[in-house]
């Protein structure tokens, strides 16, 4: 498949050799970093999964070119092989949060928050690349998802952690103020590109409209975990903050993404991710145990017309 790959690269970038394999450990998807006659690179994707490269595709095609040279750029695709070329952007991964050390800050921690700042008013670009569409059934939407996932989870989850996951999505059913956004669903520091004090973002073969909170879900369970610092100075980059609402969108979505992270993990055969994924679960079973119910807030100007999600505190340009 290989050789089938690199001649259809050949006729898309004429002259081309592979530089990397960059396919990542889960192998859902087949990963060649390329370098042409002219010395530009770009990254070659051929997914194994049709829904995967078609998300991909519709990503790059309506609301990727949002992000200007903050993400790639799609260079051609090939529906029967399922892959994409797409252009590689400058930049050096960046770093997992250091872990939060008693009276201890230093040029590491401001460094980190730095980097939250930026992927924050990188992903408002994202979810602002299309206006917000209503969405009343966000609850039953969630519940389905849930209800999906539920037959592979009851063999890897206790009775308790499920029903814990039922709890907080059931609690969406009451919100009939929200809408759908572009949403990511993969934005972690493993996506991110560092450049020049900018962060760039790449890999959307996830993106598909969601509530804007999904995307903080998976920083929730890992990258903020002990460091209530970083949200604050992302969810500043992005322009808003969480009010009640947004507090129980969050949490229902953070417990269906560590159910669903754990089913994948477990498909995927990557032991050390699945109990990452279930110990993220259980650490939103004891914040929900420790934490008493929010007391309620002034009203705000809602930074997206669905009130209740996130409030606007300071303007967009």
């Amino acid at each position: 498949m290989q050789e089938v790959l690199l001649g259809w690269a050949g006729q898309v970038l004429g002259r081309s050799g592979v530089v990397q394999d960059c396919t990542w450990e889960h192998r859902m998807s087949r990963v060649l970093r390329l370098r042409d006659e002219h010395g530009a690179e770009w990254f070659l994707k051929r997914h194994l999964q049709r829904d995967r490269y078609d998300m991909e595709v519709a990503a790059y095609r309506r609301w990727v070119p949002a992000l200007g040279g903050r993400a790639p750029r799609l260079r051609s695709c090939d529906d029967r092989l399922q892959a994409i070329i797409v252009s590689a952007v400058p930049g050096e991964p960046a770093p997992w949060p250091a872990p939060p050390v008693p009276g201890q800050g230093g040029q590491r921690a401001a460094a980190d928050l730095a980097v939250q700042q930026e992927a924050g008013a990188l992903l408002r670009l994202l979810h602002d690349a299309q206006p917000p569409l209503p969405w009343p059934g966000l609850g039953p939407a969630k519940t389905a998802e849930l209800d999906q996932l539920a037959p592979l989870a009851a063999g890897l989850l206790t009775p308790s952690e499920l029903g814990f996951a039922r709890s907080q999505v059931a609690a969406l059913a009451a919100i009939t103020t929200a809408a759908q956004v572009p949403c990511h669903h993969d934005y972690t520091p493993r996506n991110w590109l560092l450049h020049d004090g900018a962060v760039r973002v790449i890999d959307f073969e996830w993106t598909r409209l969601d509530t804007p909170l999904a995307d903080l879900a998976r920083l929730h369970l890992g990258a903020w975990e002990g460091r209530p610092d970083l949200r604050e100075g992302f969810l500043d980059g992005y322009g808003s903050q969480l009010d009640n609402t947004g507090h129980v969108i969050l949490r229902g979505c953070a417990a269906l993404t560590a159910v669903w992270l754990t089913i994948k993990a477990r498909e995927t055969s990557q032991p050390s991710f699945e109990s990452a994924s279930r110990a993220a679960l259980r650490r939103l079973i004891t914040e929900a145990a420790l934490t008493p119910d929010r007391p309620r807030t002034a009203n705000r100007r809602p930074a997206t017309p669905n009130p209740g999600q996130l409030r606007q505190c300071r303007s967009q340009a």
